[in-house]
């Protein structure tokens, strides 16, 4: 059974979900707490678990040090932060990614799920040198619809998420779930992947539904990451698309 227990994460909503879930559970034996990474900032976090948010660089051996000598369990809730092999050796880390492994590893699996047509879930594994990679602990497909873009399709896994922590959470702190491995290596795709996707060719001859495709994977609420280069004046111009069902209209 684990003790100490670290959470570190970048996503503030869904950080508050995993102390909602830990609150509703007989856990009292547990110490935890909730830190963020050098991207985030403390306020957007301030009332979780009303506890002290921390911030940990992992590339800081210093903070490295501290969690391994502190903590004997770390959970990783969309951690913007690469895990490094000195912490994952010597500690146990759980990460919580929003995509199905092996079949999307690494960054935003929901775009490159609606890019590339493939199916897309949760996953809770436990982390090891590699990205994406570790044993597997549960995980579970979500639907996927011609009409998501990359916004709703990630609500949709965070609420996976949830739901596995939810049915997992006990397992894995009292150290008695079990894991299996990856069929195989799957697909991983990088921040730089998502950041060739970027930039639209007005001259590229495509499908109509392949365009579609490739302007939902890139539409996420208020995110300016699609864009052309406008003929005229060399500025960005950013673009974005709006889908709406029949179901939608009727409801």
């Amino acid at each position: 059974m684990f003790k100490n227990v670290l959470v570190i994460s970048d996503n503030a909503n869904l950080c508050h979900k995993f102390a909602e879930v830990i609150s509703n559970k007989p856990l009292q034996d547990f110490n935890f707490s909730f830190s963020i990474s050098p991207y985030s900032n403390k306020k957007d976090f301030q009332t979780v678990n009303n506890s002290e948010i921390k911030l940990f660089d992992l590339k800081n051996s210093k903070d490295v040090d501290h969690i391994k000598s502190t903590y004997d369990l770390v959970f990783s809730i969309h951690c913007k932060q690469i895990f490094p092999t000195d912490l994952v050796r010597n500690v146990k880390c759980i990460n919580i990614h929003p995509g199905y492994n092996p079949i999307n590893r690494g960054w935003y699996p929901q775009v490159f799920s609606i890019v590339h047509g493939l199916p897309i879930g949760a996953t809770i594994h436990e982390i090891d040198e590699k990205l994406d990679h570790g044993a597997i602990i549960a995980r579970k497909f979500v639907d996927k619809n011609s009409y998501d873009t990359s916004e709703t399709l990630y609500n949709k896994i965070l609420v996976a998420e949830i739901e596995l922590l939810n049915e997992y959470i006990e397992a894995i702190l009292n150290n008695s779930y079990t894991t299996f491995s990856p069929e195989n290596q799957g697909n991983i795709f990088l921040k730089k992947d998502f950041n060739a996707l970027l930039a639209l060719d007005l001259q590229e001859q495509t499908t109509v539904g392949d365009f579609i495709d490739k302007l939902r994977a890139l539409t996420h609420g208020d995110f300016d990451n699609a864009y052309f280069i406008d003929p005229d004046s060399g500025k960005k111009v950013h673009v974005g698309i709006r889908l709406k069902s029949e179901d939608d209209e009727k409801s």
